[in-house]
This record gives C-alpha cells, sequence and structure tokens, in this order.
C-alpha cells in the first residue's frame, strides 16, 4: 500500500514498503539504507514516513533483522510475542536469528 524510495547523487539510496488492508493491520518491511547513508538518520526518517502513512491502522507490525531491535525500540516498537512465521529454510532462519525453537 505506500512505500518510500530516498535517492542521492542519482542513486537509490534507502527504501522501506507497507503492506496493509487500509484498516485493521499495516506491515512494515524491507526497511534498508545503503551502508554509504547509515547512521546518517535516513532509516529513521524513511520508518518515520511509513509510520504516517500508516495512521489510522489499528496495529502497526514491523519485520526486522535480527540485532536491529534497539534501532526500531526507540521509535516506539515493542516486542511481539506470538508473532510466529515458517520459512522456506527453517534451518537457515534458526542460524540467522530469525526464529527459535521456543
Amino acid at each position: 500500500m505506500f512505500r518510500c524510495f530516498v535517492h542521492a547523487d542519482g542513486k537509490l539510496v534507502g527504501v522501506g514498503r507497507v503492506l496493509a488492508d487500509g484498516v485493521d493491520c499495516a506491515y512494515i518491511c524491507d526497511v534498508a539504507v545503503m551502508p554509504s547513508h547509515q547512521g546518517t538518520g535516513l532509516g529513521r526518517e524513511i520508518v518515520s514516513k511509513l509510520l504516517d502513512l500508516c495512521r489510522g491502522h489499528r496495529k502497526i507490525i514491523l519485520y526486522a533483522v535480527p540485532g536491529k531491535e534497539g534501532f526500531y525500540r526507540k521509535l516506539g516498537f515493542k516486542r511481539m510475542t506470538t508473532a510466529m512465521a515458517i520459512f522456506d529454510d527453517q534451518a537457515r532462519a534458526m542460524e540467522n536469528g530469525y526464529v527459535n525453537e521456543t
């Protein structure tokens, strides 16, 4: 439903998107910033823009890379206790910290 693209000097340096139903659930995914632009506040700006676009949804869910939880906590996100997933390669998802046995 929503997307954000950031260009600098003619190159794509940051992206984010939201899958949403327009009422109940908005799902922020695929937020990425080129390493050359990380630490500049660009990721925060992208997520903030996406959050603004999601206003009115009853819940906003985020899928993030393991290890980035602190960044998203600063933006108001809390860890869910009920989120679950099935990956094509469950073993690799476990190795990379996306899922665990508990």
